[in-house]
């Protein structure tokens, strides 16, 4: 009974508790910011309209607070833009910290937009209203989907709602089928997001070191890697990222680090350099290179033709909210004869 009352004394004020728990919240998370830009160096970004992205030393903010005692997080630089660095292209070693930079970047974007300062040297960001990310690998065993499956789905709702203000990040798309398979559809998708009229700007994170060959033929497409040092017998991650792209995964040395049984990593290499030597990298690359004819230089988007354009204003001016089924299949049967007739022409 106590309780009864005091809820039904409680329910006359609840708008006013409602907005002092508005008020408080705001308080809080601002204070939070406040404290968390004190206590670990970060400065305030600086935000504005154009369609650009510049960050100098950014670091990741959760990455930085688990290194271990007396190590420091290696910052790193990024440049984005509409104009002439729309792409880049994050090739590097396993465990090297390509997924760390794609990560980091959408974090500091966030960061600056929610109110907060950013763990970075200094940060210019032009707004962004969507930050896409296809990164991580899961599926869906209970609707049939495996996980290259979920992969294609992601990435097909990125590429159908970018926008000129879009941040796209991309990590290993296409690592879940066979090589061919993944390289086709990480090149095919590097080249939709280049020719489209948005440009949104892109990290693409990928071991398809034949994707390098893309910077000769689409010029907002910029090659990076995160450095590496080879020594004798071990490999050494910089986590530096750097201009230029990378040729070699290291997967085997990686394999070495996970404690994988000597036999394993012995047997690994020999089969390596058999596969390096039956069919080198160089014949995989010469066939991507092939790829670059006149079929692949035109723009998915130019629509010079005058039937296209007829076909364009067609489509444009149909009202799709009134148009029936039949009325539909009425139209496309008539774009149909429409391209059959320029066909026997």
């Amino acid at each position: 009974q106590l309780f009864s009352e005091l809820v039904l004394f409680v329910s006359k004020f609840i708008s006013q508790v409602q907005k002092n728990s508005h008020v408080i919240a705001q308080i809080d998370c601002l204070s939070g910011f406040a404290v968390l830009a004190s206590e670990h160096q970060y400065k305030r970004p600086s935000i504005n309209d154009s369609f650009s992205i510049e960050i100098k030393n950014g670091r990741h903010p959760v990455i930085e607070r688990q290194q271990p005692l007396g190590e420091s997080y290696i910052a790193n630089d990024l440049f984005l833009d509409r104009d002439s660095q729309q792409i880049i292209m994050i090739t590097g070693p396993n465990m090297s910290g390509k997924s760390a930079i794609l990560r980091q970047t959408a974090l500091i974007v966030l960061l600056a937009q929610i109110g907060s300062f950013v763990p970075a040297e200094n940060a210019e960001i032009g707004l962004v209203d969507k930050i896409f990310t296809r990164v991580g690998a899961s599926d869906n065993i209970s609707m049939g989907e495996s996980t290259f499956m979920v992969e294609m789905n992601e990435t097909a709702s990125i590429l159908n709602n970018i926008s000129e203000r879009s941040l796209v990040l991309l990590d290993e798309i296409g690592r879940g089928t066979s090589t061919y398979d993944g390289i086709s559809i990480a090149w095919a998708i590097s080249e939709y997001l280049h020719e489209h009229p948005a440009r949104a700007k892109t990290l693409f994170a990928t071991h398809y070191h034949e994707l390098n060959e893309m910077t000769q033929t689409f010029e907002r497409i910029k090659n990076f890697n995160v450095s590496i040092k080879e020594l004798k017998d071990k490999v050494l991650f910089l986590r530096k990222l750097v201009e230029g792209g990378s040729e070699h995964s290291f997967g085997i040395h990686v394999a070495k680090m996970a404690g994988m049984p000597q036999q394993v990593i012995k047997r690994a290499n020999k089969v390596l350099k058999q596969l390096e030597k039956s069919h080198s990298g160089e014949e995989l690359s010469d066939k991507v290179k092939s790829l670059q004819d006149n079929e692949m230089q035109l723009s998915f988007f130019n629509l010079d033709d005058p039937l296209l354009e007829r076909i364009k204003e067609e489509i444009l001016t149909t009202d799709i909210d009134t148009l029936t089924p039949v009325e539909a299949l009425m139209k496309l049967n008539e774009i149909k004869r429409m391209l059959r007739k320029q066909k026997r022409a």
